[in-house]
């Protein structure tokens, strides 16, 4: 999984949280649209973990679907502090949601059921 997130202290926090149960591997962190090319360029992972302002909406949105076009069968996992941020960039992909506000486990649950499917 790579984690895409602006704030590093967030990428630094989610990686130390998914390494805790080692069920999901964490292959990269960035924290804007160019480093996350090409940081699922170079590891490609079977997931990303995207927080959509990066540093704004619109942004996020273009990294979505930069990586829905560049890598289709890649999983991507949305994340936020509320769960409209970026909904409009799903179009009817299997994207998922995970709240930055939801307990640990839900956390760390939603992403191994993304990395398994």
């Amino acid at each position: 999984m790579v984690i895409v997130d602006a704030d590093r202290r967030v990428q630094q926090s989610l990686a130390d949280l998914l390494g805790i149960g080692g069920e999901v591997r964490v292959v990269g962190r960035a924290s804007d649209v160019r480093a996350a090319l090409e940081t699922v360029e170079e590891t490609r992972p079977d997931a990303v973990l995207v927080d959509p302002r990066l540093p704004d909406v619109e942004a996020g949105v273009a990294l979505i679907r930069g990586l829905e076009t560049a890598w289709p069968d890649l999983r991507i996992v949305l994340t936020g502090w509320s769960d409209t941020e970026g909904h409009a960039a799903l179009s009817g992909r299997q994207c998922r949601y995970v709240s930055k506000t939801g307990s640990p486990e839900d956390f760390v649950s939603t992403l191994v059921a993304c990395c398994s499917a």
